[in-house]
């Protein structure tokens, strides 16, 4: 499970002398364009996560909130169609607050239209913080009439595996509230490259980087 938190759309936008949005939109075809392409790295892979939006997110100014949704409503209709031809499942891995449900309905006919693929799944986190899910879990627990449980099973998407490798493009080495509980035994991988310059053979490259990794977890 590869976990991806796509950093620098906003810093290439400025290298470029573009808009920011377009920045954005360039992030938006390169996770589409990774995911057409999974097919060709040395390594198989059977679970691959990405940070589309954060609950931070939100305390970005409401226009460019407003174009991200607009990115991002187009971002899952075109990936639905690349599922469909790479036989990818996709998941939405976040909270539905706050969400409208013009959004919602897209989302859900993405993931019941995929969920019958059996290829590799991609999880979109979208509205996703962890400091929230882990307290949304607890809120559960709390109205649950269970004795004994897996803190696991509470979580936004139970059945998906923690991840074995998170990647942070643009340069920042932190993990920004992305899966806190998830990672505890994750290897970790921090580039330079910004997120719409970060290709299939840079992924290549990581993978051949973390596949020389000693991995104790915990032992």
């Amino acid at each position: 499970h590869v976990a991806i938190i796509m950093d620098g759309n906003g810093r290439w936008a400025i290298k470029k002398k573009v808009k920011k949005s377009k920045g954005h939109e360039s992030g938006v075809r390169n996770c589409i364009k990774i995911c057409e392409n999974l097919n060709k790295l040395d390594f198989k892979i059977n679970e691959i996560s990405f940070y589309v939006f954060s609950t931070e997110n939100w305390n970005r100014s409401v226009i460019e909130v407003r174009s991200l949704f607009a990115l991002i409503e187009d971002f899952y209709k075109s990936f639905a169609d690349t599922a469909m031809q790479k036989n990818i499942v996709i998941r939405h891995y976040g909270s539905r607050e706050k969400l409208s449900k013009k959004m919602l309905k897209i989302i859900d006919d993405v993931v019941n239209k995929t969920k019958n693929n059996n290829g590799i799944y991609v999880n979109l986190l979208f509205n996703y913080g962890s400091r929230k899910e882990i307290e949304d879990a607890a809120k559960k627990i709390k109205f649950s009439k269970k004795k004994s449980f897996n803190f696991k099973d509470y979580l936004y998407l139970p059945n998906s595996n923690d991840p074995d490798l998170i990647i942070r493009t643009g340069g920042e080495m932190r993990l920004s509230n992305f899966m806190l509980w998830q990672s505890a035994y994750a290897e970790l991988y921090f580039t330079k490259t910004l997120w719409p310059d970060f290709k299939i053979a840079s992924l290549n490259k990581v993978l051949h980087n973390y596949s020389k990794r000693k991995r104790k977890l915990g032992k």
